[in-house]
């Protein structure tokens, strides 16, 4: 079992650790909750759920398909109402919970997207590029933890933002998950189960689904995000990060770049 919990102490004075990331607050309508499904991809699927939610009391206040693969649909449904808990354990055999959030708001994509680049590209250093990059994936999918890091010699990964201020270097050898993202340029996927990382440093964060998004061309640069449960990530959240780190590689290039007289 993880012995991970919420960060909230900052990092050392003086400390080269990496910058500390603050897990954002979600702000939902009172009451609301975001629930992840995964129905089958056939019509009248998904009315048929609405009407069973309606049936129960239970309000959609908004609705996103999120994937479509392999006969199969995963949407996000943010609800509110009493009797959720019993419309959920109502639902249907061929009717899957992935995960359930408290509190958690389902945004408008695009405008969530533009939020997002526009705080990494808004980062005064390269310091505070990676802190909004971490900042502004944790906003964009939700998950519990995340850092990012970056290649350097003798075969290691440095952390330069992380919602772990405590997280140390770790070595890519023994990090099966990142290291093949970095290598095959990539987005992939893993449940808590997997060792995708050190003993060490997975005690330090949830112990569910875990995301890692490469950048770079070649790659080096990797952003891990991590949840507390084995919700997974879909095709939508991968291609959503994967912009996301792209928009972070350029505004790094740019911070790195000399100045022009």
């Amino acid at each position: 079992m993880s012995s991970w919990s919420p960060p909230g102490r900052p990092a050392a004075a003086g400390s080269r650790g990496p910058a500390p990331v603050a897990v954002p607050r979600h702000r939902a309508p009172k009451g609301a909750q975001l629930v992840r499904l995964r129905l089958p991809d056939r019509p009248g699927s998904l009315a048929a759920t609405a009407g069973h939610f309606a049936g129960h009391g239970v309000n959609v206040l908004r609705l996103e398909v999120v994937g479509q693969e392999g006969g199969w649909a995963v949407d996000d449904f943010l609800l509110a109402g009493s009797g959720l808990p019993a419309a959920l354990s109502g639902l249907g055999p061929d009717v899957t919970v992935l995960a359930r959030r408290p509190g958690v708001d389902l945004h408008d994509p695009g405008l969530a997207m533009a939020r997002a680049c526009a705080a990494v590209t808004g980062a005064s250093t390269a310091r505070e590029a990676h802190r909004q990059l971490v900042t502004a994936a944790l906003e964009l999918v939700f998950a519990e933890a995340g850092f990012v890091c970056v290649r350097e010699g003798h075969g290691f990964l440095r952390p330069l933002a992380s919602t772990e201020p405590e997280l140390p270097v770790l070595d890519e050898g023994a990090t099966s998950l990142l290291r093949s993202a970095l290598f095959s340029g990539e987005s992939l996927t893993a449940d808590g189960r997997a060792p995708w990382a050190p003993e060490a440093h997975r005690a330090l964060l949830p112990s569910g689904a875990v995301a890692a998004i490469p950048g770079g061309s070649p790659p080096f640069l990797v952003l891990a995000l991590v949840r507390v449960d084995d919700a997974p990530f879909v095709s939508t959240e991968l291609a959503r990060l994967a912009a996301l780190v792209r928009v972070a590689v350029g505004t790094l290039q740019l911070h790195r770049a000399p100045a022009r007289r």
